[in-house]
Parts: structure tokens; sequence; C-alpha cells
């Protein structure tokens, strides 16, 4: 019986699982990995975006891994293209599209038709960039005049996100596709990992711990010593951190416990669109291992009985 669904996304705070659920459902049904994450998309941030290694690629083939430089800017529009169409392609082979990540937005517009503004001229991007580098108060009361609801709306200190609402305002647009409300291109399986959150900081520590093990602070060194690099790869969480800790503002023991507490903050973000996600069927893993959800995610994708 073929399966009621025809793709299949997984959704999850950092460190709880996702990945290594999604690789172990592409191997179960024989599916590849559409990555919903902006910062896996870069090369050179393997360790930190805690990308695929080659061992897991030769296994499974995963998309949108790697496939922009550090100096190239990333967008959710350009990213919904080249998802839409990995997604098509994978179908028409007669695999499974396995959309994972933890970026809400993004596993939103891998899935969805979301209705993303044009993106404005380099002009327009120059003068937002450099109002935000230059000074994020005035930027934010810039924005205030332009768009008071995008103001109240739009996390003011992320300089990211406020370049991004400062581009719209400037050229008159905004988004005009609520993540929330858009349907599914295709018939999709919600899945939402979730495990109680004394055991995700724990996790959380681990993964910092471990990213520093394997030169984390080394490899994002390079990046910030690149040349013409964009300020998207930037907003990785740890590269403020390693600037910081190079212009002697943080002592090096300090590190770990500033990764960490900046990992929570995020994970408690994709909790709270977790929530918000129509239609997702949740799993609490608890302390097991993620792989343990695979069976039941498996018989629901089959048809069968609800994951419990």
């Amino acid at each position: 019986m073929p399966a009621p669904f025809a793709v299949l996304a997984l959704f999850g705070p950092t460190a709880s699982g996702k990945s290594a659920v999604a690789h172990a459902l592409a191997l179960e049904l024989g599916g590849e990995v559409v990555v919903a994450d902006p910062f896996q998309r870069y090369r050179g941030l393997t360790v930190a975006a805690d990308s695929p290694r080659d061992a897991d690629r030769a296994e499974v083939r995963y998309h949108l891994v790697g496939d922009l430089d550090v100096t190239q800017a990333s967008t959710a529009g350009d990213f919904a293209q080249r998802a839409h169409a990995a997604v098509d392609d994978i179908l028409a082979r007669g695999r499974v599209p396995i959309v994972a990540g933890g970026t809400g937005l993004y596993l939103r517009a891998a899935t969805c038709d979301l209705d993303f503004p044009q993106a404005p001229d380099a002009g327009v991007r120059a003068w937002a960039e450099a109002l935000v580098d230059a000074d994020p108060a005035t930027a934010a009361n810039a924005l205030l005049a332009r768009d008071a609801a995008a103001h109240a709306r739009v996390d003011l200190a992320n300089p990211r996100r406020l370049v991004r609402a400062l581009e719209r305002a400037a050229v008159g647009e905004e988004h005009r596709g609520d993540p929330f409300a858009a349907p599914y291109r295709l018939p999709t399986l919600l899945v939402a990992l979730n495990r109680p959150r004394p055991v995700l900081d724990e996790l959380i520590a681990r993964r910092v711990r471990r990213e520093l093990d394997e030169g984390l602070v080394g490899e994002l060194e390079a990046v910030l010593d690149t040349p013409g690099v964009a300020r998207e790869p930037l907003q990785i969480i740890g590269a403020s951190e390693v600037e910081a800790m190079r212009r002697g503002e943080i002592a090096s023991d300090d590190l770990p416990e500033r990764l960490s507490a900046r990992t929570r903050r995020l994970a408690r973000r994709q909790l709270q669109w977790l929530r918000r996600m129509p239609g997702a069927v949740e799993i609490d893993v608890g302390d097991a291992a993620a792989e343990d959800a695979v069976a039941a995610i498996t018989a629901r994708w089959r048809g069968g009985a609800a994951p419990g």
C-alpha cells in the first residue's frame, strides 16, 4: 500500500536528535534528506552548524548542505525555491523526501508555498546593513518610522532580521504569507521531536563540548578572517563569542557556558515554533536514544498507528 503522504517533515529543538532520526528514516524508507537549516548551507561551518559528515553523506543523499560559500548571502525565499526543486526531484526518482531542521521558517518554506517579497536591490541592502552595523538603535528607529508593525514584531537584537525588516520597509514590501497558515504543497506528515527541558539542556551542553573538541574555535576563526564574508553565516552561534574572545572581552574558559546559554535560548524559541506548527505529531523522546522514535514514525508514515 502506498504511503498516504508525499513528504515526511521532521522538526525539533537543537540537540533533540532530529538529524539522527532523519538519517535513520532515510535508510529505512529509501529517502533523501532536505536540510532546513540556513547555516548548514555554508561550506566551512561543518562543526558549528553540526552538518552531516562524509560518513553520513556516503550512506544518505543530503540536499542544501554546503551549497553556499561564506561570502554569499542567503535568504529564506531563495532557500524555498531550491528546497521545492529538491523535493520534486526526489519524488520524481521514486524516493522519499525527508525535510528536517530546527529553523521553523525554513522548514515551512520547504514544505509550503510562502509568499516571499522580491529581494531588494544592492543599494537598499547596503544601506540597511551599514545602518545596522553603525548604530542598531538608530536602525531600529528607522524601522519604527517606516513600519511600526514590523518594529513590534521583529527581534531587534538580531542584526540579520533587523536588516531584512529595514530592506522590506524601505521598498514598501511586506511578507504577506503567514508561515503558520500556508497550506502544504504536498501531503505532508510533520513529526515534532521534543525532550524534557533538563534532558535537552544536558544534551546541549554535551554538544557544545563535542564541537569545541572538534575544532569549533579554529573553524569560526577561519570564517571570521575570510575576506568578504557575508553577514548571514556570522549569525551562527559561536561566531560573535569567538570574535569577543579574540578581542579579550571574554575568557576562553567562559566560552562553553556562553555557547550553551545561547543555544538553550535558541531551543526555547524553536519550541515556541513547535507549538504553533499546524498538524504536528509530537513525540517526546524523553532521555532515550533519538533513533528509538524511528519505528513509530515509520508506522505512522505507512498508515499505521500514531506515534506514542
